[in-house]
């Protein structure tokens, strides 16, 4: 009979709200529960998360600890010190962190997800004490792991630079794409046009608005790109570190001009209205600094809408020919982009062509199989 590994997940740093590293850990763990039935695995959640991450198979056991995301110092000392207590417990085998942190002193084998290197790469854009902590524990976090995950080569070869890791210790293993965003039809446009506001065409940035989104050097180059007059900006995310900078950009841009009325900052989406925003804007412009791997991207491509982004980091990667690439930092390249985009009818249709089969290389079961694979190797080691 094959040898069963009882595998332990960590949940204790993930929000309720599925985003970012939530929604990669609820997908990997959904093409899990349906690929594996050999492999035990105990999800450790927190009470206030408990109804999100929790997977109810029989192979799959989750177990809810007292703590709240609220008291966020409480969640970190019991994470560094009950968690290895609970491994223990449930003799786990392996411990899995799909957040970029593992807990201290762990009492079996090691593996982690680091989705990006950020805070080392560009780290003025966060606060002293984030900044800090991440920097002390994701280097030990590294040096202890048995196997390192990442979602892109870009963020493998920070790995290597920044905390000094051999690439025989990194598995690259890239981001699938939701299936609710290919399944979904989105709500009807005339529908999203009332709720949100829009009246015009559209162009589309969808991420959190801080910094390393680079979204007032965008601004600028839509305000700047003549072919872009008779069309909208929709800045789809949460507020952030960054939205200070982008108030300011667009109050000093407005004042030759109307650009303050075309720009549409929209907080949030239900995924029916992000599906309907993705298939009925003319481009997707996602010029950023830094990326892990950039889920818009891949998005976007599913539901047939050219892309604009950065020729750095992991976006060359995700995109391959699927996309124009530009210079975040040129602002004339990037208004002659967006140009091209908006009006170049043969280029719209290319990209659209290759975004749709590039689309078939992100999928959850393709990442499961990669876990998987590293989970049949790390059996021997019991």
């Amino acid at each position: 009979m094959p040898i069963q590994m009882r595998i332990g997940v960590n949940t204790f740093q993930l929000h309720r709200k599925i985003t970012g590293a939530g929604r990669f850990t609820k997908n990997l763990l959904n093409a899990l529960s349906r690929l594996d039935t050999q492999n035990e695995y105990v999800i450790f959640l927190r009470k206030d998360n408990a109804s999100y991450y929790s997977i109810k198979k029989d192979n799959f056991h989750n177990v809810v600890y007292d703590i709240t995301q609220k008291y966020r110092l409480w969640r970190v000392i019991c994470e560094h010190t009950r968690l290895p207590r609970l491994a223990r417990e449930h003799k786990v085998d392996v411990f899995w962190s799909p957040s970029d942190i593992s807990p201290l002193r762990l009492p079996c084998l090691s593996l982690v997800t680091i989705h990006d290197l950020k805070r080392f790469v560009m780290p003025l854009e966060f606060p002293f004490l984030e900044r800090q902590y991440f920097r002390l524990f994701l280097k030990t976090t590294a040096k202890q792991a048995n196997l390192i995950f990442t979602v892109s080569e870009s963020s493998g070869r920070d790995i290597m630079e920044y905390l000094n890791i051999p690439a025989e210790r990194i598995v690259v293993a890239h981001n699938g794409l939701d299936p609710t965003i290919a399944e979904e039809e989105g709500v009807p446009y005339e529908s999203l046009k009332r709720i949100h506001g829009i009246r015009r065409k559209f162009i589309l940035f969808v991420g959190q608005m801080i910094k390393s989104k680079n979204v007032p050097r965008m601004i600028r180059a839509f305000a700047k790109c003549p072919e872009a007059k008779d069309y909208d900006f929709v800045l789809l995310g949460q507020a952030g570190a960054g939205m200070h900078e982008i108030e300011l950009t667009i109050k000093k841009e407005s004042l030759a001009s109307n650009l303050k009325q075309r720009i549409h900052h929209v907080k949030w989406a239900t995924t029916e209205q992000l599906v309907s925003f993705y298939k009925h804007a003319s481009a997707l412009f996602y010029a950023s600094l830094y990326e892990g791997f950039g889920f818009p991207l891949i998005e976007a491509m599913v539901c047939g809408l050219p892309i604009i982004t950065s020729d750095r980091s992991s976006m060359p990667e995700v995109v391959g020919d699927a996309a124009l690439l530009v210079d975040p930092k040129d602002e004339d390249a990037m208004a002659h982009q967006l140009g091209r985009i908006l009006t170049d009818e043969e280029i719209r249709k290319n990209m659209v062509a290759r975004g749709r089969e590039r689309i078939h290389l992100f999928s959850w079961e393709n990442t499961a199989r990669k876990y998987l694979a590293v989970f049949d190797r790390l059996k021997k080691s019991i």
